[in-house]
């Protein structure tokens, strides 16, 4: 063994130093995001860790002794940026950082470097932990890297060595069945980012996400037509509209548009495309139903409210949130899970009722796509002026590609708005400047994202909480929590306003709102959104929980639905009741207020059904009724989860709407 260390150390002394350092940053990183660690994830990780190591070896070892050392210092500075960033990142926005956003890191760093610059301020531990490391390297690099070159053969060996470590490591996660969503299952199909970077390290993940950019998500492929959530269940609604409010006549027939997928079928020579073709062609549709059309030739404007949640509403201190949330439908069990790139994820998932792709800015890349279920194309072709607002940057994540492109007139700061320069900028400000423009329209769909939610909550850094501290400076929480419920005032009078200019031009009967959250205010941390609950929360669940409305001055009675849903199926709930053709069959979410079965997804693969709810974080299935699943239930739910993450991917990938509709 001495005479092989010997021999070989010019390899071995790097590779143990990168070993020892990855090593140490992935453990950090576990500790400090998830707060847990597995011996598997332990293992696991270091199984992984073992060939990236070696492979630094071989390229500083491989080099003259000035050169190696150099390359040692740089290749430690390089993982401990990205590990060490990773883990600020994931301490804002409860996410990590993709590598596709580092293609765009001027825009974001012109839009929040003020706020991450104060983020690693307030997070000067963990920096301090990560930069270690790299003060190591400079110290030991001399005695780590010293010595002769090795010859070309050692070269060659030793990279025979690392990927030995490789195959070893995916050879043994290969072997990893069991439980519900398995390691194997994990590493091979799912697109999850926090379960990769807890089971098998950072830089694991990081590679898996590139892969998944690269070549997509693959469907499950056991079970391409799961039908245990297909199954129809009674329309779930338990107060029809006041007497005096006429219904429509029930609808009948599928949710489907005229797509001829056998000749699609027979005549594609792509696999992929092929593959598509077969997997919609059997997707059960949902039907149409008593509230197709109900809405159907109303005005619409639809809100996703940054960072709002149902905690924030109260009935003195936001009256109108609270009114309309507590009349017209009132889903009872809805979420809004947080997808990778938060706010633009969460805004392409409620917008286009697809899933996003992971590693990507997926609203941004569908600006590239036909788009004819995007309301500003629906509603346009019904000759609606259609409108699009936002009071933050034209530009950022693109929205000035993708908006138009989902049939929008789109205006925002520095492009048709101009707002007071303040952060956050103003929701009431917004509302006030833009009613006007479209109030007098004929008919009017109008699309606004807001921004006075936004994070941070400290009333030094926001001025939407130094703005309302006086309405919740008495309240028995702490600063940041006080500041959150301060910029949700904001949006209280903001949608009041709203209210009053449409009541004003006798357009509020005729219009239909719709507000819901773009993600949780995962700029609270869980101790602080305990707060507000009143007792610890439930980080895989609970924390999700959240609000929908969807309001209407003339409905009378409220309507009560009582179905597990989510952000994800808000757009074929609302095409169903104004009437726009869809096709059931190209979403991966359903309408709410079908038969079809209901089913929450979150991006770790917990998903939550009529049944129960699984914790994919424990692999552990909960039924509402403390029964055990029927055998099978389980392994089909998982693959109806991904394969409406797969499909979801392939629509976007494939530009699949132009090949099937266009």
């Amino acid at each position: 063994m001495k005479d092989f260390l010997r021999h070989w150390e010019r390899f071995v002394r790097p590779s143990l130093f990168f070993l020892a350092v990855i090593f140490y940053e992935e453990l950090f990183l576990k500790l400090f995001c998830f707060h847990r660690l597995t011996l598997s994830g332990l293992g696991f990780t270091l199984l992984f860790t073992l060939p990236i190591a070696m492979a630094g070896g071989l390229v500083c070892g491989g080099l003259s002794p000035r050169q190696g050392r150099v390359c040692l210092v740089l290749g430690t500075a390089v993982i401990s940026l990205w590990i060490g960033s990773q883990t600020v990142y994931f301490s804002l926005f409860k996410t990590f950082l993709s590598l596709f956003s580092l293609t765009k890191l001027g825009m974001v760093a012109g839009a929040f470097g003020d706020m991450a610059v104060w983020e690693i301020l307030m997070n000067w531990f963990p920096v301090l932990m990560m930069a270690a490391p790299v003060l190591l390297s400079l110290r030991l690099a001399p005695k780590l890297v010293a010595g002769g070159p090795m010859p070309p053969r050692a070269h060659f060996r030793w990279t025979l060595y690392s990927l030995g470590a490789q195959l070893t490591a995916v050879a043994l996660v290969m072997l990893c069945g069991g439980g519900v969503l398995s390691l194997r299952y994990l590493y091979i199909h799912a697109a999850a980012p926090n379960l990769e970077a807890q089971s098998f390290g950072m830089l694991t993940h990081t590679r898996l996400e590139v892969q998944r950019v690269l070549f997509g998500v693959a469907p499950d492929p056991e079970e391409k037509n799961p039908k245990v959530l297909s199954e129809k269940h009674p329309i779930p609604w338990r107060q029809r509209p006041a007497a005096d409010i006429p219904a429509p006549a029930p609808a009948s027939g599928p949710q489907i548009l005229d797509i001829d997928f056998p000749a699609l079928i027979a005549q594609e020579e792509d696999e992929a495309l092929l593959d598509l073709h077969q997997y919609f062609a059997q997707v059960e549709p949902t039907e149409k139903n008593a509230w197709t059309g109900y809405f159907a030739g109303k005005n619409l404007v639809w809100i996703v409210a940054e960072g709002f949640s149902t905690l924030a509403m109260d009935p003195q201190r936001t009256p109108t949130l609270w009114a309309l949330s507590h009349q017209g439908f009132r889903f009872e069990h809805f979420y809004t899970p947080l997808w990778g790139v938060s706010t633009s994820d969460g805004e392409y998932t409620t917008t286009t009722g697809l899933i996003p792709k992971s590693g990507v800015w997926s609203y941004s890349r569908s600006a590239e796509n036909y788009m004819p279920f995007g309301f500003g194309n629906q509603f346009g072709r019904l000759g609606y002026r259609t409108l699009a607002y936002h009071n933050y940057i034209y530009t950022y994540y693109d929205r000035d590609q993708s908006f138009p492109n989902m049939g929008y007139d789109y205006y925002a700061l520095g492009q048709g708005l101009e707002l007071e320069e303040i952060w956050p900028p103003s929701d009431l400000e917004m509302m006030e400047e833009i009613v006007p423009r479209f109030v007098n329209e004929d008919h009017f769909m109008v699309y606004c994202l807001t921004v006075s939610g936004h994070l941070n909550y400290g009333y030094q850094e926001n001025a939407m909480a130094r703005r309302h501290w006086s309405l919740v400076e008495d309240l028995p929480y702490s600063e940041r929590v006080k500041g959150y419920l301060a910029c949700q005032v904001e949006l209280e009078l903001a949608v009041r306003s709203l209210v009053d200019q449409l009541a004003a031009a006798g357009k509020l009967e005729d219009t239909v709102i719709v507000l819901s959250g773009d993600h949780y205010p995962y700029g609270l941390t869980d101790e602080e959104y305990s707060e507000l609950l009143g007792h610890p929360v439930d980080p895989v669940f609970e924390i999700y929980e959240n609000t929908l409305i969807v309001w209407n001055s003339q409905m009378g009675k409220p309507v009560d639905i009582d179905k597990y849903c989510s952000s994800l199926d808000i757009m074929p709930t609302l095409a169903n009741l104004f009437g726009l053709p869809y096709d059931s069959r190209l979403l991966a979410g359903r309408d709410i207020l079908s038969d079809a079965a209901g089913l929450v997804i979150f991006s770790n693969y917990s998903f939550i059904t009529e049944r129960g709810r699984y914790d994919s974080t424990m692999d552990l299935f909960e039924s509402w009724d403390g029964s055990l699943p029927e055998e099978g239930y389980l392994v089909q739910a998982l693959a109806e989860v991904q394969n409406r993450v797969a499909y979801s991917v392939g629509i976007l990938d494939h530009d699949y709407y132009r090949k099937v509709m266009k």
